[in-house]
């Protein structure tokens, strides 16, 4: 499984950290939430162990959205980006 515009070691900008939670502050956390098909979201955890993101161990298993109902509770203050990437 690739993308067709997948990125190479080459095309990464050389100021990215190895390890981004050293940029962040202590104690602060991001959660990212993968919405969409089984293989998709294989797909994406890989290609961001790949650009050496995050572990695929990292994640938790794939969970079903029951009743095709999702409810998220954000913190205070949190807000939500969204980036929907065509596969």
């Amino acid at each position: 499984m690739t993308f067709s515009n997948q990125a190479t070691p080459s095309d990464m900008p050389p100021s990215l950290p190895a390890d981004f939670s050293s940029s962040l502050p202590p104690g602060s956390s991001i959660r990212h939430i993968l919405l969409g098909h089984p293989s998709h979201i294989r797909q994406t955890i890989h290609l961001l162990h790949n650009l050496r993101y995050v572990e695929t161990s990292q994640w938790s298993p794939l969970i079903e959205v029951p009743d095709n109902r999702l409810i998220l509770r954000p913190e205070p203050d949190d807000v939500i980006s969204m980036l929907v990437r065509r596969l």
